[in-house]
């Protein structure tokens, strides 16, 4: 893993090691959710006459696929480690 043993996720997250593959899922599934709303919110206000909002979305959504791409990649090393 990159950063954090799976105790230590397991411990943040206030699951049992047995239960972690399915509480990152759920993390997965959340931040996907919130990835999508943002997206969503981008392109309802693409074309808002203020273009430090629009510049604003746009890193938003770059930041949400970032953290989207992180916790995936956290999913797969836990089911890797842990099944």
């Amino acid at each position: 893993m990159r950063n954090g043993t799976p105790l230590e996720w397991a411990d943040l997250l206030g699951v049992g090691p047995d239960d972690l593959p399915a509480s990152t899922r759920l993390l997965v599934r959340g931040v996907e959710v919130l990835d999508d709303a943002i997206v969503q919110l981008r392109s309802m206000l693409h074309d808002c006459p203020d273009r430090g909002l629009d510049e604003a979305l746009l890193q938003l959504e770059r930041q949400a696929r970032n953290v989207v791409v992180l916790v995936r990649d956290l999913h797969h090393e836990v089911v890797r480690e842990l099944t």
